[in-house]
């Protein structure tokens, strides 16, 4: 774990790693098709999705990114993904965007751990790349993200919303008179700038329901996102994504309590 805290029972239940880049005008369901047969030993599944918004990080000190307008002639591609038969490993891609992700499915299912991860990722994303170039596409990547995503269920370190000062080391609920009562839902965001100014590093807190029992739980969510220094390449991308990752860890044991070191058996 390079020194980075660890924990036995990660609340963690996916883990996306992606790159986004300009936009193939060229590229269509055509092609969506022919990348599948390269995969589809491996990924027999396929759904169509919603595309994700293009959306690039502004610069440092920049509290809003400019507003992007794209004409395009063609209508929107849907949001391919590609599911092997466990469901756990997933492909997307769209015009814009490639990601691989990680996701727990059954409660039994384990984490395999970043580097498998980002191995695969970077695996399936040269292959991508190499399918382009057959086609006379090439992709002009512009930013990396890296997301994990933990889901806190209730009764597992707090019960009720004025509970989260238990779980989270920036909650906690006070009022100046007490006249208001706990409050039925609350959620927050957080940002933080990545070092030489590469990207940023976004927290969500947001309650949900979790299936298939409808259970009450708390998304903690945290996505960095940013463009690696130097030229865009395997290397620096790989560099990017270890920074990266360091801060989402070290991001995610800085903001919980240590009362849930007993609950998710940290290791260090």
């Amino acid at each position: 774990m390079n020194g980075l805290p660890n924990y036995a029972r990660p609340p963690v239940i996916e883990v996306a790693v992606g790159v986004q880049f300009a936009p193939l005008t060229e590229f269509s369901v055509g092609h969506v098709g022919l990348y599948w047969a390269t995969i589809r030993e491996t990924f027999s599944r396929v759904e169509e999705q919603a595309p994700i918004a293009y959306f690039v990080e502004p610069p440092h000190g920049a509290w809003e990114p400019p507003p992007r307008f794209q004409l395009m002639d063609k209508p929107e591609l849907p949001r391919a993904w590609f599911l092997d038969a466990s469901g756990n490993r997933l492909i997307q891609v769209q015009r814009d965007r490639f990601l691989h992700n990680w996701r727990k499915v059954n409660p039994s299912d384990e984490y395999p751990r970043f580097p498998a991860v980002r191995e695969d990722f970077l695996r399936y994303w040269e292959g991508f790349n190499a399918f382009l170039e057959e086609n006379h596409l090439r992709p002009q990547p512009d930013q990396c993200e890296l997301t994990y995503v933990n889901h806190l269920k209730k009764d597992e370190g707090w019960s009720t919303i004025t509970d989260l000062g238990k779980v989270f080391t920036t909650f906690v609920w006070q009022t100046r008179f007490g006249f208001l009562p706990g409050p039925e839902s609350a959620r927050w965001s957080l940002r933080f700038l990545l070092p030489d100014k590469q990207g940023r590093l976004h927290i969500d807190v947001v309650p949900v329901r979790v299936p298939p029992q409808n259970d009450v739980a708390i998304r903690f969510s945290l996505t960095a996102r940013g463009r690696p220094q130097g030229e865009f390449n395997t290397d620096s991308m790989n560099d990017w994504f270890t920074m990266a990752r360091e801060w989402i860890v070290r991001g995610f044991v800085d903001l919980v309590d240590k009362n849930t070191d007993a609950l998710w058996e940290k290791k260090g």
